[in-house]
């Protein structure tokens, strides 16, 4: 079979795959969804219906036979939390969740949903300024808007970043600085994401609930790390897999550290003597010469006489070279990813869930995080199974989690991605999904 049918066939076993995993995931979610209000009494008994009053000390629901159920709070469910215990008996069902919107905060929260895609363009803009790239802020944005439609609604490997990249490197010369200012675009939208994360767990570590995210949010900061040293030094970059290497043990040695002062020394004493027994054998093979006869070396001097290798090299050398953008573009990550807290903290609140903001300060950015990994079309089911699962620790239901979810992607999806749509149709040299693939891949000479 040719390579390029062989391609083609593998993208599109990963595109049903994905497919596959998203509708899989979304009826796993959705199957916790109540679609009637129910209260459910301290022995387990439930009542399902519309919920005609809502306490604060009686809860009154209409029952589908036109009965009528009065309880008081003390004879409905609790749960018990970390030492605290919160009323779980009163569940919304999805029609009441809807039916009771707050447009005094869905309107707020949608204003703060359209500074997400003006602060990421004007970041794309700075950044595009450090390589000597000038594009009009309205084609900025026009691109952004058009990034954010195809990660929303065009199904398919060719994500936003690839059609951005493709469209920037149509207009300029400099085309391979343009293609990597645009996934080192995002990048830094991840270096800000981790960053805010951590702080936030920083400043929220007393709260238990908040040691369950923990090791992912310091796990992600790690990597965002490596990620600004192998920006910021070439000879970090010129010798990736010893950077790699010590990067993989760090992260080792924090998470075997945290399991030792979680569950004390004898319960890992023996992962902790197998991790320094790899790191001591990987050590004597690499002083050895073990990476030279597993011909790493050879690697790294054919990259090294690359074209496009060293022109990346040189796009990371200019950013390095200007720490003012770098840090203004890092705290527009900030504004950026807080804007995104607020408008879902809005739509959480005009949805009737009153969680206290914090919460949301630690949660979304790991949810985001979460989110990104690939393994569905847009973070469809993943998104929302992560929502129900944070959210549900703070005493949410599935129902109000999952709602959430969908309403925060509706909201977005609609009304700040369509206009993406919109500039698409009105552009003459609309590429396909396999014209973007092709550039990026340098199939006909883009990049």
């Amino acid at each position: 079979m040719p390579l390029g049918n062989r391609r083609v066939n593998r993208k599109r076993l990963l595109n049903i795959l994905r497919v596959v995993i998203s509708v899989g995931l979304i009826i796993f979610v959705c199957r916790n969804i109540r679609l009637s209000d129910t209260l459910v009494r301290t022995d387990g008994t439930e009542f399902t219906g519309r919920l005609v009053v809502t306490g604060p000390d009686r809860f009154v629901i209409d029952t589908p036979d036109h009965g009528r159920v009065t309880l008081a709070e003390s004879e409905l469910r609790h749960s018990e939390s970390e030492g605290t215990s919160h009323l779980s008996g009163v569940l919304r069902g999805i029609i009441t969740v809807f039916r009771d919107i707050d447009l005094g905060w869905y309107l707020p929260a949608l204003l703060c949903l359209g500074l997400v895609p003006a602060l990421g363009a004007l970041r794309f803009q700075l950044l595009l300024g450090v390589q000597g790239i000038a594009l009009r802020v309205g084609r900025v944005f026009q691109l952004t808007f058009i990034g954010n439609f195809f990660n929303n609604f065009m199904l398919g490997l060719t994500g936003g970043d690839l059609v951005k990249a493709y469209y920037v490197a149509r207009e300029t010369q400099k085309r391979t600085e343009a293609v990597i200012t645009v996934f080192l675009d995002r990048i830094v939208g991840l270096i800000g994401l981790a960053v805010l994360a951590a702080a936030m767990i920083a400043v929220n570590f007393g709260d238990p609930k908040f040691r369950i995210v923990a090791v992912y949010v310091w796990a992600f900061l790690a990597m965002a790390c490596l990620l600004v040293l192998i920006l910021y030094s070439r000879r970090l970059r010129r010798n990736l897999h010893y950077t790699l290497l010590a990067a993989a043990g760090l992260g080792a040695g924090v998470v075997l550290g945290w399991r030792v002062c979680a569950k004390g020394w004898d319960t890992v004493s023996q992962e902790v003597y197998l991790f320094l027994g790899v790191v001591a054998l990987f050590a004597l093979f690499a002083i050895l010469g073990g990476m030279r006869r597993l011909r790493l070396e050879r690697l790294r001097e054919r990259l090294a006489g690359s074209k496009l290798v060293r022109e990346t090299d040189q796009t990371f050398h200019v950013l390095s070279q200007h720490p003012g953008e770098s840090v203004m573009a890092l705290f527009m990550s900030f504004a950026n990813h807080f804007a995104t807290i607020v408008a879902i903290f809005c739509l959480a609140r005009s949805l009737g869930i009153e969680v206290q903001f914090h919460y949301f300060l630690v949660f979304i950015p790991v949810i985001v995080m979460i989110a990104a990994i690939p393994v569905s079309m847009a973070g469809w089911g993943v998104q929302e199974a992560v929502f129900q699962m944070f959210f549900g620790s703070v005493g949410v239901s599935a129902t109000e989690a999952i709602t959430l979810s969908f309403v925060y992607r509706i909201s977005y999806g609609l009304l700040w991605s369509l206009p993406g749509g919109v500039f698409l149709m009105w552009r003459k040299d609309r590429p396909s999904a396999h014209d973007v693939e092709e550039a990026m891949t340098g199939g006909n000479g883009t990049t």
